[in-house]
């Protein structure tokens, strides 16, 4: 079976007061969350698969914004033991998996809304591990946010983001693979 290519786009505003990053997982045939059967609930993955992550901080326009990741690590924990154990989807004994290979930010303006976009993306997918089972998988993420002030000076914040889906690989854990 061919891999498959998904984006984890995860994204937040400067301006905001949550944590809470707003995250989105496509691929080559849409997303790959499941609302029915036994997968319900999860974004559902088959070995080999690669996710490759984006991020996206939104700003106004005129704010010139920028952004830098200091640190990524995601955290997947399986619900439960179900054949062979794997620590997460990508790493057989570790639960925790750091990206520290960022690209160069691009920016888009749209005049439209006066919206900026700052876009990094990681250089490198992660590797769907696990041959089986269900995980809960965390994401947190340190930036640095530089804005502008009124009277022109740069002003560098440290923020903490976060999210958290569920996700499942393989049969899920003994259970027909329905995907």
């Amino acid at each position: 079976m061919a891999k498959r290519k998904y984006y984890l786009d995860l994204t937040f505003d400067v301006e905001q007061v949550t944590k809470a990053l707003h995250y989105h997982i496509d691929g080559p045939k849409g997303t790959p969350f499941r609302t029915e059967g036994p997968f319900a609930g999860t974004f559902y993955f088959r070995p080999g698969d690669e996710l490759y992550i984006r991020v996206t901080a939104t700003a106004k326009k005129c704010d010139e914004a920028r952004f830098s990741i200091t640190n990524f690590t995601l955290a997947s924990i399986p619900t439960w033991p179900a054949g062979e154990i794997y620590l997460s989807l990508f790493d057989k004994h570790c639960a925790c998996t750091d990206i520290s290979d960022w690209g160069i930010p691009t920016r888009g303006d749209d005049d439209a809304d006066k919206k900026a976009a700052i876009i990094i993306e990681a250089l490198h997918p992660l590797v769907i591990a696990a041959p089986t089972g269900q995980w809960q998988m965390s994401g947190y993420m340190s930036t640095i946010i530089e804005t502008k002030t009124l009277s022109g000076d740069r002003r560098q914040i440290s923020r903490l983001f976060y999210f958290d889906p569920e996700s499942s690989a393989g049969t899920g854990g003994d259970i027909s693979d329905s995907a």
